[in-house]
């Protein structure tokens, strides 16, 4: 039989499947993302961030064309697709392709949301984003095409008409 060490130094006696499953969950155990997959892979994501507390802070136009404006300008440096996104008053929509970049779809959203943050702190202060994201991964085509009229939509469906933050940067070849 194993023995666990517990933070005080001491251990406890483990069996070989309680071991098993807890260097399985090694991981966080609340974590949205697929455990054992490969988030720099060559593929294109449907990604959601929200604002702390849902706060509706990209109404204020020139904040959210300053947030959009550094998303596009990540795309080069981080070597990523964004096929379509948008940003609504408390949330953000984005098919994001990993491409040849071999950048993690965490580190390309990390920056994402670091910069902007810096950016709402020029004006307000605290969190600008909720901790984490979701994401989908993309299965086909057809899915492809589902979350970008689900994102081009996305305003029209909360009554925002000509809302200006929606867009695509990338198109599939």
């Amino acid at each position: 039989m194993n023995r666990i060490c517990r933070g005080d130094g001491s251990s406890s006696p483990v069996s070989e499947a309680k071991k098993a499953m807890i260097d399985e969950t090694a991981t966080r155990k609340n974590s949205l993302r697929l455990r054992g997959f490969d988030y720099s892979k060559e593929r294109v994501y449907f990604v959601t961030v929200v604002v702390k507390d849902r706060r509706k802070l990209f109404y204020k136009t020139e904040f959210a064309k300053k947030v959009v404006e550094c998303l596009l300008k990540l795309r080069d440096p981080m070597k990523f697709n964004l096929y379509g996104y948008c940003l609504m008053p408390d949330h953000f929509h984005g098919l994001v392709g990993i491409g040849k970049s071999d950048v993690k779809l965490g580190r390309i959203l990390g920056a994402f949301k670091s910069i902007s943050t810096r950016i709402y702190w020029e004006c307000g202060e605290g969190k600008l984003w909720q901790r984490g994201y979701h994401d989908h991964i993309i299965r086909n085509e057809e899915d492809f095409f589902d979350c970008l009229k689900y994102t081009k939509e996305n305003p029209v469906k909360s009554n925002l008409e000509d809302w200006e933050f929606v867009g695509r940067a990338d198109y599939l070849r």
